[in-house]
């Protein structure tokens, strides 16, 4: 079954030749969903035509000749795992044949078979199916977005499709790596003719069917979602191919892709790359020696420590900085950059903070910085930034409260952690080392959760509200990511939620 709605396969299976007939009959003109791909009159023979036709499901009686239908349910789930059931039998039967919805049996059909109960079966067994390939397809993806070996066969049967296209949408920082609570992944809907994955709801990876797309481009496509979801001030770094490619490929195209984000993700700079067209990599790495230039970038700043001339060793860091910012280092270069910096403030302020507070600041200052300037004064900060005196309060449970009322107060408006920290007059690494103080929570986790659990309390008190209107209450402009995200938080999407 593919990812944009072609109908599911059937073998039916069953020793009377006329009820053979009349449930094919059935499936041809009331299951729109469903194609008959074979018949078989006995499990032993059934197994043959199942391995021929690859169906999606196997609507088969219990009681036959040769083979019964509970040992073709046995031996064809062991075959093939994957593959789905509904049992047909008597009513007697029923309690024996219920032993088999161990073995993947999503359903069951009770004799004499007429139109109107196949019917209802089979709507049921079509949303057991959708539901059962989606968990697959999302359980698939994951493995293939964290580097797991999927097995080519697997890829083959969900995702079988001739042509895919495949990008990736990151806003801002990469992933955090020592997030005190990891926030939760984002996945698609279930209704969406396409997946979608993320490692945090910062990042979306789209894998698309070239059914899907039709006379519009990729990029063209990806360009609207970046604008819809964009918070302003951010800065986004999208990579895609613009060709299509197989179902085989997936695995492959999905590494480079994290690869490529990896390498080219620049803090501050938006871009948007083709990954099938190569000459971007000549025009981004030029052949600058790098491990000769931070050398001299700390000896310099050893010498005017010398001097005890720490003015000028953030003169000549920011300069640096600058630089950095034209020549469009890329972030994980950064960070090991500013790390053997920071390492060398650590020693000259005689730094007693835990090592660990230290990461977490580290990590928040690339997480949040939407410049290089703004990354500076973030790393530069958990150094020399101190509340004034008379602003002794600011880090207490007290004024804390004050932030939490005016997020809550103000949800339905775009808060990045700058704007916030500016309205409260702290700086932005402050801001967060509170967030870890009082909440155990990054920024975004603490926002993330205050705009779900609002968004609950409307679905269940505001019927008649759609789910575009939620979004933009909880600050969300674009539904089709809210709905992403709330399916993340709460494990349902927002029309399942209130059903």
């Amino acid at each position: 079954m593919g990812l944009n709605g072609e109908r599911y396969k059937v073998v039916v299976v069953d020793d009377e030749a006329m009820a053979v007939k009349a449930i094919c009959r059935i499936i041809e003109k009331y299951c729109p969903q469903f194609e008959v791909a074979g018949s078989a009159g006995n499990g032993s023979e059934a197994l043959k035509v199942i391995r021929k036709a690859s169906p999606d499901l196997v609507l088969t009686d219990v009681e036959m000749p040769v083979m019964s239908g509970l040992e073709l349910v046995r031996q064809a789930s062991a075959e093939m795992p994957n593959l789905c059931f509904c049992i047909i039998s008597g009513y007697q039967d029923f309690e024996y044949a219920r032993d088999a919805f161990r073995e993947g049996v999503l359903d069951y059909l009770t004799k004499p078979i007429v139109p109107s109960q196949m019917m209802r079966t089979m709507e049921n067994v079509e949303e057991k199916l959708r539901k059962f390939y989606y968990d697959r397809r999302t359980g698939l993806f994951r493995k293939l977005c964290v580097g797991e070996t999927i097995a080519l066969e697997e890829i083959q049967a969900f995702f079988p499709n001739k042509k895919f296209y495949a990008a990736l949408l990151r806003e801002n920082g990469l992933p955090r790596r020592y997030s005190p609570a990891k926030e939760p992944e984002l996945y698609g809907t279930i209704d969406e003719a396409y997946m979608v994955y993320g490692r945090d709801n910062m990042e979306e990876l789209f894998l698309i069917p070239g059914e899907v797309l039709g006379q519009q481009t990729l990029v063209d496509y990806m360009t609207r979602v970046e604008r819809r979801q964009k918070t302003e001030g951010s800065y986004t770094t999208l990579l895609y191919y613009g060709e299509a490619f197989s179902g085989p490929e997936i695995s492959e195209k999905v590494r480079e892709l994290y690869y490529w984000l990896n390498t080219l993700s620049t803090v501050g700079f938006s871009q948007a790359v083709d990954l099938d067209k190569k000459q971007f990599l000549k025009e981004r790495f030029s052949s600058v020696d790098d491990a000769a230039e931070l050398s001299g970038l700390l000896q310099e700043m050893e010498q005017y420590a010398k001097m005890e001339r720490y003015d000028q060793i953030e003169k000549c860091i920011a300069k640096a900085f600058a630089r950095w910012e034209q020549e469009r280092r890329p972030q994980i270069w950064l960070e090991q950059a500013t790390r053997r910096i920071l390492s060398f403030i650590r020693a000259q302020t005689r730094d007693e903070k835990s090592l660990i507070e230290s990461e977490y600041q580290f990590e928040d200052a690339f997480y949040y910085s939407t410049s290089m300037e703004m990354l500076w004064q973030n790393l530069y900060a958990p150094f020399y930034y101190f509340p004034e005196k008379e602003n002794y309060k600011v880090d207490s449970p007290e004024f804390f409260e004050k932030v939490k009322v005016y997020l809550r107060d103000h949800i339905s408006e775009p808060l990045s952690l700058q704007e916030l920290s500016d309205l409260f007059a702290i700086s932005q690494a402050y801001m967060s080392r509170l967030f870890r103080k009082y909440t155990r929570q990054s920024y975004n986790q603490y926002l993330t959760g205050i705009r779900m659990e609002r968004a609950k309390q409307l679905l269940e008190e505001e019927s008649g509200l759609f789910v575009k209107d939620i979004a933009g209450m909880v600050g969300y402009r674009d539904q089709f990511y809210f709905s992403r995200v709330f399916h993340s938080y709460t494990g349902k999407s927002p029309a399942d939620y209130i059903g």
